[in-house]
């Protein structure tokens, strides 16, 4: 088949023969089958990953607990079970029969089971697995039907608009599967609003995907671990600007320790110009979403977070926007493929130490006294007969000046020959004292 949807069902079947060439069989017809051999297991996945399925099939006598003997009353506990699990998430999951059809009791089952099943757009229900090629209860139909009844569904409709983008979010896929189930559980409230009453998450939706991103721009070599904190919990504003080709500082508590960017600087402010992930527009979007969601949480936290109905046109235009920013970025990753290669992008410039600081001063300070030997200046104030202020720019110095007992120099030029560091109260202000000076 060459459907491009990939259409995952739950499948609880306990016969472990059968299930490698099932699946294999399935496969042909786009549908990937996650197996279970006994519903206990099977309720468990499909309660937490209800959104990923496109439908349910069912064994008719199978287990309903691990190591325990095969029920002839499964259905009867599976289907209450699957009754509540619809009403909690208000929707329904199309499901299905598939058994051997020989068993004692199978008829009375599949009474039941259409008695349950309310729905005709499914279909037939009932397949027989050793059942003729050109038989309607072979296998092959089911899958057909399953295929049919899946491009109907809100979900597989968004997948398929959407494919170029849920093809980087996913289990074993560049960004983590809660990714994807957040980007799904979005788009389906924008496209289909009346399925999807509450608007309620689980903290911001939009800020956890955006956070993902960045945990598989990490993975991918192309984010620096100095965006993370001790905790592992990212420091968003600096993943976003670091990306964006702006150069970050490090902390150690309140110490700069190093600063870091991704390859060469450019020469505005942080780096700006320079090598960078993200492209201006990119960075801009990404910049927006976060500013968007700033209030709220991280991927760590579980507030309750609300779509508002009076700008829910905003938040859903940024879920459009990031829907842009996904692909985006999956295609760059995979033009980018090289992890090491990546890494050596990754410039990290250690700070000096107070010590080296107070030494490179000390040495431009020395450079500095040094250079003011033998300037003429001129003379802007005289403060009695030993003391003048002299300005050079913008820089001050004090003079003690002894040009004879008799001599006070109240204008014209004078020449500095000797310079020692103020150690008075106004040092701040004249850092050098001129402890010798003639006339010029």
């Amino acid at each position: 088949m060459t459907d491009e949807i990939i259409y995952k069902v739950l499948w609880v079947d306990d016969d472990q023969t059968i299930v490698k060439g099932t699946q294999i069989d399935a496969d042909a017809y786009g549908i990937e089958l996650d197996h279970y051999s006994n519903w206990q297991e099977a309720e468990v996945a499909l309660k937490n990953n209800f959104d990923d399925y496109t439908a349910i099939i069912l064994d008719a006598f199978c287990q309903i607990s691990p190591n325990e003997d095969i029920q002839e009353g499964f259905i009867h506990v599976v289907l209450p079970s699957l009754a509540t699990l619809f009403g909690e998430k208000h929707k329904f999951l199309p499901w299905y029969i598939l058994s051997s059809g020989t068993m004692s009791g199978f008829s009375e089952t599949v009474k039941i089971a259409k008695y349950h099943h309310q729905i005709p757009e499914w279909g037939n229900m009932e397949y027989i697995k050793d059942a003729p090629d050109d038989d309607p209860k072979n296998a092959s139909f089911l899958y057909e039907n399953i295929r049919r009844v899946g491009k109907a569904q809100a979900n597989n409709t968004i997948l398929f608009r959407h494919k170029d983008v849920f093809d980087y979010l996913g289990k074993d896929k560049l960004i983590d599967e809660r990714a994807r189930k957040l980007m799904l559980k979005m788009l389906s409230a924008l496209y289909y609003p009346e399925e999807n009453i509450k608007y309620e998450y689980a903290g911001n939706p939009l800020r956890k995907v955006v956070e993902y991103i960045f945990r598989a721009a990490r993975k991918m070599g192309l984010l620096t671990d100095k965006c993370f904190d001790s905790k592992d919990h990212i420091v968003l504003l600096d993943a976003s600007r670091y990306l964006a080709g702006k150069t970050i500082n490090c902390y150690q508590g309140k110490k700069i320790t190093h600063q870091a960017r991704w390859g060469k600087p450019g020469p505005g402010k942080d780096g700006d110009g320079g090598d960078s992930v993200f492209p201006q527009d990119i960075a801009m979007l990404v910049k927006n979403i976060l500013n968007y969601s700033s209030s709220d949480s991280h991927t760590y936290e579980e507030l309750p977070y609300f779509i508002d109905e009076q700008s829910k046109e905003l938040f859903f235009g940024y879920v459009m926007q990031l829907s842009h920013v996904i692909k985006w970025f999956g295609k760059y990753s995979e033009e980018h493929s090289d992890i090491e290669g990546n890494k050596k992008n990754q410039v990290l410039t250690e700070m000096p130490s107070e010590d080296t600081e107070r030494k490179e001063k000390s040495k431009a300070s020395k450079k500095e006294k040094i250079s003011l030997v033998s300037k003429t200046l001129s003379i802007d104030e005289v403060k009695g007969r030993t003391y003048l202020i002299m300005q050079d720019g913008a820089t001050y110095y004090c003079g003690s000046c002894k040009l004879g007992s008799s001599v006070t120099i109240t204008s014209g030029l004078v020449k500095i020959e000797e310079v020692v560091n103020n150690e008075c109260d106004d040092k701040d202000k004249y850092p050098y004292v001129a402890t010798k000076v003639s006339r010029a």
